[in-house]
């Protein structure tokens, strides 16, 4: 692990200097094309914000991934070459993704079927590259399974950008603990890519905490999903498939929870799940009092403990994994049935 240090932490602080080095110009280019974020009821920033700052990040986590893998050293075990038509087929999937995030973000004309049906199609590209969840290792129930993990996660990251800096911020988190997880286990493809999606929002991040003067867009928050899903799609702890799926899970909790939350309140108040409003977590959090900086890292520290909880379970035992797991689901039940209380409506 040690050989790989060094590329892995040029891989995060490349992305880094890069998407810092981007975000502005960016930033100019939305002004320019037009694309604005503007107020509405269902939103918090109160002045019209550039919005398309997703391009930024991308550039940056490729641009160094793929720049740094080229000169990995050539250790076959750590590194095959088998890896590296799958690193293509991510490549294939999040360009896709990007395209169909930047066509909303520039001209806002996108319906959610025709959102959803470039997801799919990325995702098919993942599939047909050989990259797919095998959790039961049962092709019939895998495969639908891998379709809904990753057009799950894609939206969950587009439906947490509700705050400053909030994606961007969880998407670092995450990306930090699967770094960690992913280096353990010799996954070093899967630790730079972390590396750089870690690098790559944190240099977003400078421009984008509250007060933010720039939004990633959709271009982002359904780019930052789809490779947060790829990433624990492609984790292996110990070979174990059903673990890894698990540990995958708990670390990217945050999202999974937010978004399991609002359609879960929001499907059994009768409204459309794809109708919005100020009825997520860090809204509801902002109704207790608190403000947005306070709402946004108390789900950073929710992202840290679930990525920790994570961590322990893939190094301890199976009572140890099973003990953890069900403390891990009593604060979520008692979290969701405590924040369903908090009274807000569809335009906040």
């Amino acid at each position: 692990m040690r050989l790989y240090f060094v590329p892995l932490l040029v891989a995060l602080l490349g992305a880094l200097m890069v998407s810092m080095a981007l975000t502005p110009l960016v930033r100019a280019l939305a002004v320019r094309w037009g694309a604005i974020d503007n107020p509405s009821a269902r939103k918090v920033h109160i002045s019209p914000i550039p919005r398309l700052g997703g391009l930024a990040i991308w550039i940056a986590l490729w641009s160094t991934a793929l720049l740094v893998v080229r000169f990995l050293p050539g250790d076959r075990r750590l590194a095959p070459p088998a890896s590296l038509p799958e690193l293509a087929g991510i490549f294939a999937g999040a360009t896709i993704i990007l395209i169909v995030g930047m066509t909303d973000d520039r001209r806002g004309e996108l319906t959610p079927f025709a959102k959803l049906a470039g997801q799919v199609a990325a995702c098919a590209v993942l599939v047909c590259f050989g990259l797919r969840l095998q959790v039961f290792d049962q092709p019939w129930i895998d495969l639908p399974l891998t379709f809904l993990w990753v057009l799950g996660l894609t939206n969950a990251l587009n439906l947490l950008d509700n705050m400053d800096g909030l994606s961007a911020g969880a998407t670092s988190i995450a990306g930090a603990f699967f770094l960690v997880l992913a280096g353990l286990n010799g996954q070093i493809l899967v630790a730079l890519l972390a590396a750089a999606l870690v690098g790559a929002c944190l240099g977003f991040l400078v421009y984008n905490y509250n007060p933010a003067s720039i939004f990633m867009g959709d271009t982002g928050s359904l780019s930052l999903g789809f490779m947060l899903a790829v990433l624990g799609m492609k984790l292996q702890i110990h070979n174990e498939q059903n673990l890894s799926f698990v540990i995958a899970a708990l670390v990217l909790s945050v999202p999974i929870f937010d978004t399991a939350f609002v359609v879960w309140r929001r499907v059994s108040e009768g409204r459309r799940i794809t109708q919005g409003g100020k009825d997520h977590t860090s809204h509801r959090l902002v109704k207790l009092g608190l403000n947005q900086k306070q709402a946004v890292w108390v789900l950073y520290g929710l992202s840290f403990l679930g990525g920790l909880t994570a961590l322990l379970v893939s190094q301890g035992s199976m009572s140890t994994f099973f003990v953890l797991l069900v403390l891990f689901l009593v604060v979520v039940v008692s979290a969701g049935w405590f924040l369903s209380r908090v009274e807000v409506t569809a335009a906040g």
